[in-house]
């Protein structure tokens, strides 16, 4: 017995474009404003699902207010990697306290997840 191809009708919609013009293509939707847990997007009011921001500390006042004084102090970035001369001062006291806080000798902190599994891995 010869089963039907249920992924046929996907072969329709195999081109980008396609897919736009239809209104189905999810991917960079411009957002306006900040990106806080709830939203809109398209004229809808949305529950922001897809963020980081899902405790909304990115849009908060005094978050906001520290992060001004933090640049004003040291830029906008720490010019290179934590290895050769990208450790702040900040760097240094944020794992004291993780250390501090979790109870553990010593903690290293990463900037993003690829460095944190690069860093890891390779140890």
């Amino acid at each position: 017995m010869k089963r039907p191809d249920v992924f046929r009708k996907c072969l329709e919609y195999t081109r980008v474009d396609d897919v736009k013009k239809l209104g189905l293509y999810p991917y960079f939707k411009p957002l306006g404003g900040q990106v806080g847990p709830v939203m809109e997007i398209d004229g809808h009011s949305i529950i922001m699902l897809g963020s980081n921001n899902y405790l909304g500390l990115t849009n908060n006042p005094v978050v906001m207010a520290r992060a001004a004084e933090a640049i004003q102090r040291y830029g906008t970035g720490c010019t290179g990697s934590r290895f050769l001369n990208g450790t702040l001062d900040l760097h240094i006291e944020l794992e004291r306290k993780m250390a501090s806080f979790l109870g553990r000798e010593r903690v290293l902190t990463f900037s993003t997840g690829f460095q944190t599994n690069l860093g890891v891995i390779s140890s």
